[in-house]
């Protein structure tokens, strides 16, 4: 059976990984005033995006405009119905962003209009498509891509895949440490996230004090706060290097970094993070953070992700 996975372009995977996989991305178009940009996860545009347009401040800085139910009705029933049997689409989160409603509303339509096409193509058997909300954002979206790329290697079947992909949702945790506070907490307010309160930007430049984020089933929460990026980047990768040793639910630690991903391998506890991984067999994969990741929480941000049933994130203070 010929099983393909459909994302969108905030899921913050490397793009080699997503071509060698045939992991297809939906693209999500961006406004920045009269501009419009397409996020589509090549490295070099995402690299001149982050030059050229980042350092904007501006409340009406940036809107994010995803792929419509028509446009993904369209682009199954042009490709994927033929090149594939059964097509998993996993989104962003559904708390964040209309894409998964869309693809819900057009996985109706494109089960409905598929077996013409395909017999007109010569082709025979079914079609089928699940569509799920990875309840998560960038990393955390990345996580169960990744795992069920592992899977339909293995040869798992629809059914199988689907279970475990669901599973393992609910127990991704990714989590994120913002270099500017300035565009996190105005897209998040706009959103009606009040994780990052004003009170805690304004005291957060005064102090350079940075929140460690926790995303977990759609929730975000301030489970630390560091003095200084740095700071926070090690002990984010503390946390994975100890849930690797407690144990995983999946063989992956998906990294994203809002400026060159090779200077990830030099940040402050990278080395360590990446001797235990490679002593428990998991994979670090480590991409650009999206276009759409970087205009919600500014430029040089770094978010990172895994799954793990054990896996408590606790109220931190200052350090």
């Amino acid at each position: 059976m010929r099983i393909g996975i459909v994302v969108d372009s905030a899921c913050d995977l490397p793009r080699a990984f997503l071509d060698e996989n045939d992991v297809h991305v939906l693209p999500i178009t961006l406004r920045i005033g009269d501009l419009l940009i397409e996020d589509r996860r090549y490295p070099a545009e995402t690299q001149a995006f982050y030059a050229q347009h980042l350092d904007r401040k501006d409340d009406n800085f940036a809107e994010s405009i995803p792929y419509t139910a028509e446009q993904i009705e369209a682009l199954f029933l042009e490709n994927l119905v033929l090149d594939y049997d059964y097509v998993f689409c996993l989104t962003i989160t559904a708390a964040r962003s209309p894409i998964y409603e869309n693809a819900q509303f057009a996985a109706r339509s494109i089960l409905s209009k598929y077996r013409a096409i395909r017999r007109e193509a010569g082709l025979s058997g079914s079609f089928g498509m699940t569509v799920l909300s990875t309840r998560s954002l960038f990393t955390g979206q990345a996580v169960p891509v990744a795992e069920a790329v592992r899977l339909i290697r293995m040869g798992g079947l629809p059914s199988e895949i689907g279970e475990r992909l669901l599973a393992l949702i609910d127990h991704t945790h990714t989590y994120l440490v913002p270099a500017d506070l300035y565009h996190i907490y105005k897209r998040a307010s706009r959103k009606g996230d009040t994780s990052l309160r004003w009170s805690t930007y304004t005291v957060g430049n005064w102090l350079d004090i940075k929140p460690l984020l926790h995303l977990n089933r759609d929730v975000t929460t301030t489970v630390a706060k560091v003095r200084g990026f740095e700071a926070g980047v090690s002990a984010l990768f503390a946390r994975a290097e100890a849930q690797i040793v407690a144990g995983l639910d999946a063989p992956n630690i998906c990294i994203s970094y809002g400026g060159l991903p090779r200077d990830v391998e030099g940040l402050p506890g990278y080395a360590r993070l990446a001797d235990v991984a490679e002593d428990h067999a998991v994979q670090i994969l480590i991409s650009p953070m999206s276009k759409t990741a970087a205009v919600n929480v500014g430029p040089g941000a770094l978010s990172l992700a895994f799954a793990a049933r054990s896996h408590r994130s606790h109220e931190g203070s200052t350090q």
